[in-house]
C-alpha cells in the first residue's frame, strides 16, 4: 500500500486535476487526441513543484524540436519509406546518445525531441501532406498536459524544492559533522562505512535537487549560488575527512602531546557547533603545528600530514556551516572569500560515459528499424504503433545498466491495465453522458494509482498502468467502442517493446558487475590522465566526478558481494588518491630542478599504474614506485618547503603502499 501521509495525498489530487484539466480543454478546443493531453499531465507530475517547472519547460523545447524534426523529414522522404524509418530511427537514437551524456533535467530536452519525432512522424506516413497539422496538434496536446500539469502544482499547495533541499543539507551537514567526530574519537570500521555511504549517496541527490531551485516557489531560489559553494566544500570533505581516517589509522594512538591536544580541540569545535571565527583561529593553530615538523622523520612526517588535513578539515567546516547559515537565512553576513564564492561557484560535472551513451543510442535506433520492418512487412494498417513504442522504451530506461528488466515490467504493468481500460471503454464509458460523470467515474482508479507515483519504488509500475490506461481508452470527443480497434492498437505497443527488449539485450544490457567494473575502469582512466597532467584541476570540481562515481558504485559494489575480481575495490582509496595527486601537481609548479624531476617521475610511476588497472590488468603497485615517492619525499625536505607538496606524497605513500617500511630520508634516495 502507498504511504498516505499529506503530500502523497496532495499530489494525487494534483496530478488527477491537472489531467481533468488538461482533457476537458481538449474536449473544449476540439484537439484530436485529448487524452495525450491527459496522460502528458501525469507524465510530467512530479512532488516537487520546482522540478515540475524546470522539467515542464526542457520537456517543451524538447517537443518542439521533435515536431520541427517530423515535419522536416517525413515530406522528404515519404516517397522512400526504408530511407524515413532509417532517418527517423536515427534521429531517435542520436537525441537519446546526446542526452545521456548529462544527466540533469536538461537531458529532457534531446531525449523528448527523439522520441517525439517518432510519435508524430510514423503514423503520418499515411497522410505526408497533412504532417504539419498533425505535428502541430501533437505539440499541442502534449504542451496543454505540460502547461496544466505545471500550474496546478505550482498553485494548490505546492511543495517546495527549497523545502526538501533545506532538510537534506542540514542533514548532509550533520552527517559530516557525525564522520569528523567518528574519525577523530577512533571508532569502529562499520561506523566509517555508514558515514561515508551517507555521504556519497547524498552527493548527486543534492546535486540533482539544486538544479530544480531557480524554479521553486519559495525565496529560497535566489540561494543557488550558495548552495553550490556549499556542495564544494562538502564534496571536499569525503576525501579529507578520509585520508584523516587513514593518518589516524597510521599513527594508531597518537601519542605526540601538541597533536593529541589538536585533535581533542578540533572534536571540542565540532561538538562547539563548529563556528566559523574560532575556526579560524583553530586553522593558523593548527598549521603553526604542522611547521614545526617539517623536515623530520617518517612519524614526523604523518602527524604533519595528519595536522595539514585536520586544518583542511576545519576549513571545509566552518565554512559549510557559514554558508549553511546563509542559506537560511540570506540576508547573513559572509566573509568576502566566501561571498566572492556564491557569485562564481560552477554546476559541478556529473559521470558520464561517451561509449555507453553512443551504444545505447544505436540500439534504440536498431530497436525502431526491427519494429519498422515487421510493419512494412506484415503490411500492418496499425504498424506504426510499433516503432512509436520502441522509440519510448528505449529512451525511459536507456540510463540503467540493464534496461530489460525494468522495460519487461513497464510492458508487464501496461498488460494489467488492459483489463480495466476495457472495462472502462465497453463497460462504463458506454453508460455515462456529459464531462462531470466522466470525472466522476475516472477519479476511484486515477486517484488510486497516483498515491504510487511519488515512491521511487512504485512509480514505474503505477505509470505503466496510468500510461496504458489513459492510451487504450483513448478518449475523444466522439466516442466509439471498437474491440477489433483496441486489440490492434495495444497490440503494437507489444511488438514495440518486444523489439525494445530482444535488441537491448543483445546490444546493451550489461550486469551489476559489468556496470560496476565499467565505472571502475572510468575511474582508473581518470586518474591516469590526471597523474600525466601537468597543470592541477580545482580540486572541488575533480571531486565532484568522482564522489558521483563513488555514489554510483558503492550499491553496485554492495550488490556484488564477495565475488568476482572486484573484492577488495576501495573507490574511496582512490579518490583520495586523485585528491593527493593534485595537491603534488599543485606544489610542481613551486619547485625546479632535482625536485621538480622527481615530482613527474611519480606522477609517471602513477599514471601508468592506473592506466593498466583501466585496461583490466589487476596488480599491485611496483616497488619502483615506492622508491620514486621516497626519493620526491627526500628531494622535497632539501628545497624550500612546500606543505601541500610533502602531504600530498605522504597520502600517496600511504594509500598505494599502507604496508609500506617507514620512510627513512638518508642519502638512499
Amino acid at each position: 500500500m502507498p504511504k498516505l501521509d499529506r503530500w502523497t495525498l496532495l499530489f494525487s489530487l494534483n496530478s488527477f486535476a491537472a489531467a481533468m484539466l488538461a482533457l476537458w480543454i481538449g474536449f473544449a478546443v476540439g484537439l484530436p487526441r485529448p487524452y495525450w493531453a491527459m496522460t502528458t499531465a501525469y507524465i510530467v507530475s512530479q512532488p516537487l513543484a520546482g522540478a515540475v517547472r524546470s522539467k515542464a519547460l526542457y520537456r517543451v523545447l524538447g517537443t518542439l524540436l521533435g515536431g520541427a524534426a517530423a515535419v522536416a523529414l517525413v515530406p522528404t522522404l515519404v516517397n522512400a519509406p526504408v530511407l524515413l524509418c532509417l532517418a527517423l530511427a536515427l534521429w531517435v537514437g542520436g537525441c537519446l546518445a546526446v542526452s545521456l551524456l548529462d544527466r540533469t533535467p536538461r537531458s529532457y530536452v534531446l531525449m523528448l525531441a527523439g522520441y517525439t519525432a517518432a510519435i508524430i512522424g510514423f503514423p503520418a506516413v499515411s497522410q505526408p501532406s497533412a504532417i504539419f497539422d498533425l505535428a502541430v496538434w501533437r505539440v499541442v496536446e502534449i504542451g496543454l498536459g505540460i502547461v496544466c500539469a505545471t500550474l496546478i502544482h505550482s498553485l494548490v499547495f505546492p511543495r517546495p524544492v527549497g523545502t526538501v533541499l533545506r532538510a537534506r543539507l542540514t542533514a548532509w551537514l550533520g552527517e559530516a559533522d557525525r564522520w569528523a567526530l567518528d574519525v577523530l574519537k577512533g571508532a569502529d570500521a562499520q561506523a566509517f562505512a555508514r558515514d561515508r555511504r551517507h555521504l556519497a549517496a547524498a552527493a548527486s541527490e543534492i546535486q540533482m535537487l539544486a538544479v530544480h531551485l531557480p524554479f521553486d516557489t519559495s525565496r529560497l531560489r535566489e540561494t543557488s549560488g550558495v548552495v553550490r559553494a556549499l556542495h564544494a566544500r562538502l564534496l571536499i570533505l569525503i576525501p579529507l575527512l578520509s585520508g584523516l581516517s587513514d593518518r589516524m589509522l597510521a599513527l594508531k594512538d597518537v601519542r605526540d602531546p601538541a597533536a593529541r591536544q589538536a585533535l581533542d580541540a578540533v572534536i571540542a569545535w565540532i561538538e562547539a557547533g563548529a563556528t566559523r571565527g574560532p575556526g579560524l583561529e583553530l586553522i593558523d593553530h593548527l598549521n603553526a603545528e604542522a611547521a614545526a615538523r617539517r623536515g623530520g622523520d617518517w612519524n614526523a612526517l604523518l602527524v604533519e600530514s595528519l595536522l595539514v588535513r585536520l586544518a583542511e578539515t576545519v576549513q571545509a567546516l566552518a565554512e559549510g556551516h557559514a554558508l549553511m547559515v546563509r542559506f537560511e537565512n540570506p540576508s547573513a553576513p559572509l566573509s568576502p572569500a566566501l561571498a566572492a564564492a556564491t557569485l562564481t561557484a560552477a554546476r559541478r560535472r556529473m559521470h558520464s560515459d561517451f561509449p555507453l551513451a553512443l551504444l545505447s543510442g544505436a540500439a534504440a535506433a536498431i530497436a525502431v528499424l526491427l519494429s519498422c520492418a515487421i510493419w512494412i512487412v506484415s503490411g500492418w494498417s496499425d504498424g506504426a504503433t510499433a516503432p512509436v513504442m520502441a522509440a519510448v522504451f528505449c529512451c525511459f530506461f536507456a540510463a540503467m545498466d540493464d534496461p530489460v528488466p525494468a522495460i519487461r515490467s513497464f510492458g508487464i504493468f501496461t498488460l494489467v491495465s488492459l483489463p480495466l481500460s476495457a472495462l472502462y471503454m465497453f463497460a462504463v464509458l458506454p453508460a455515462i453522458d456529459g464531462f462531470p460523470l466522466l470525472v466522476l467515474t475516472l477519479a476511484p482508479p486515477l486517484l488510486f494509482i497516483g498515491l504510487f507515483i511519488p515512491n521511487p519504488k512504485t512509480m514505474g509500475a503505477a505509470l505503466a498502468v496510468l500510461m496504458g490506461f489513459c492510451n487504450a481508452m483513448a478518449l475523444q470527443e466522439t466516442f466509439s467502442a471498437d474491440f477489433a480497434s483496441f486489440l490492434n492498437i495495444n497490440l503494437g505497443q507489444f511488438v514495440g517493446l518486444g523489439a525494445a527488449i530482444f535488441v537491448t539485450a543483445a546490444m546493451r544490457s550489461m550486469s551489476i558487475d559489468a556496470g560496476a567494473r565499467r565505472l571502475l575502469s572510468r575511474t582508473w582512466k581518470g586518474l591516469a590522465g590526471l597523474a600525466r597532467a601537468r597543470n592541477a584541476p580545482e580540486p572541488a570540481a575533480f571531486a565532484a566526478t568522482l564522489v558521483d562515481r563513488l555514489g554510483l558504485l558503492t550499491p553496485k559494489l554492495a550488490a556484488v558481494g564477495e565475488r568476482h575480481d572486484l573484492v577488495g575495490v576501495d573507490v574511496l582509496r582512490d579518490l583520495r588518491v586523485g585528491m593527493n595527486l593534485v595537491a603534488v601537481q599543485g606544489a610542481r609548479g613551486e619547485v625546479s630542478g632535482p625536485a621538480r624531476a622527481s615530482l613527474d617521475a611519480v606522477l609517471d610511476g602513477i599514471g601508468d599504474h592506473y592506466a593498466a588497472l583501466s585496461a583490466g590488468r589487476r596488480q599491485p603497485p611496483h616497488a619502483d614506485l615506492l622508491a620514486k615517492l621516497d626519493r620526491a619525499l627526500t628531494r622535497m625536505g632539501e628545497t624550500t618547503f612546500v606543505a601541500g607538496g610533502v602531504t600530498g606524497l605522504v597520502g600517496l605513500r600511504r594509500n598505494l603502499f599502507p604496508d609500506a617500511p617507514a620512510f627513512n630520508p638518508e642519502p638512499a634516495a
